[in-house]
């Protein structure tokens, strides 16, 4: 067994922040097969991160089910359509588990969109360590903050996410092929259902829901977000650009509806967005992944850099 005390830690807060933040915290070793969380009807709302230390587990979600061995992780939105448990094949499972604030959503989708609900975390990976030292911190009631609280929770889903981005597969299904066509042609402004589903070679009906299964948002959704990511960073990173051809370039023919759109999703107008934006002296664009470094410019090219200069 893991050598720390097999407990569990609850966190309350009196903040009416809406952060991410750690709501419990456990190490558990299970040996009985009556061991079930059945999700669906549970009352208490959270997200999970449950990490196995060693033996083996189960989950399922939806129809799918989902070994998870040692070093694997698994994260699940609660309540939901899924069951964790100990399998007939294994004889025990032991592993950390954290709860947190339903803030942390968008990253849980993106890890689905990655590698599904499990990401091969690895045993005695930095990690690792630090779920465990997040797990210790709980223990010796070190995390004495409401805002140490949520820093430690992001920085642990920032990390899982990083982890579950860096996974390369082996096989694309038709699914991420159509994923794929979408991230490569939203800018079509005829791009639709139709030309996603023939490209990926399924029927609509099939395509809309294993694509809903398996990245956590229905096809049409997904084109619009991409869309409107896209010309987030173009409001940022690009003033001189009209609100008509920033439309244009993620794929809307008509600036009305754009405008439409965009304000039902961020709350305001991308005229708006982009004064808001531009209320630093440099905008500096911030990528999922690493990007290459720009080349070097000599001496005399060089500008200077004010500093109030700010990451956005």
């Amino acid at each position: 067994m893991y050598p720390l005390p097999h407990h569990s830690v609850g966190f309350r807060f009196s903040s009416d922040l809406p952060l991410l933040t750690l709501k419990g915290a456990g190490l558990q070793y299970v040996d009985t097969p009556t061991y079930c969380w059945d999700n669906h009807n549970r009352r208490d709302e959270h997200c999970l991160i449950q990490f196995c230390l060693d033996g083996a587990g189960a989950l399922q979600l939806d129809d799918l089910l989902y070994p998870v061995a040692p070093g694997d992780a698994f994260v699940i939105d609660i309540p939901g359509k899924s069951r964790y448990y100990l399998p007939e094949s294994s004889f025990h499972w032991e592993f950390l588990y954290f709860e947190f604030s339903k803030e942390c959503l968008p990253l849980l989708r993106k890890i689905y969109g990655h590698t599904g609900p499990v990401v091969p975390v690895g045993l005695g990976t930095p990690l690792a360590e630090r779920m465990v030292t997040l797990y210790r911190k709980a223990l010796e009631d070190s995390v004495g903050t409401l805002f140490e609280n949520s820093r430690l929770a992001y920085d642990l889903w920032m990390d899982l996410t990083a982890c579950a981005l860096a996974v390369t597969g082996t096989e694309r299904s038709r699914v991420d092929a159509a994923k794929s066509y979408i991230d490569q042609n939203y800018h079509n402004p005829n791009l639709n259902l139709d030309l996603v589903a023939d490209h990926a070679g399924l029927s609509k009906y099939y395509l809309c829901k294993e694509f809903q299964h398996k990245f956590g948002v229905s096809p049409g959704k997904y084109i619009r977000e991409v869309r409107l990511a896209k010309a987030c960073r173009l409001l940022m990173t690009n003033t001189d650009y009209t609100m008509e051809q920033i439309a244009q370039q993620v794929g809307y023919s008509n600036n009305n509806y754009f405008g439409k759109v965009f304000r039902a999703e961020k709350g305001l107008p991308p005229d708006q967005y982009k004064k808001r934006s531009n209320r630093y002296d440099f905008v500096r664009a911030v990528y999922e992944t690493p990007h290459e470094p720009p080349v070097a410019e000599s001496p005399a090219q060089a500008s200077p850099v004010s500093a109030r200069s700010t990451s956005t």
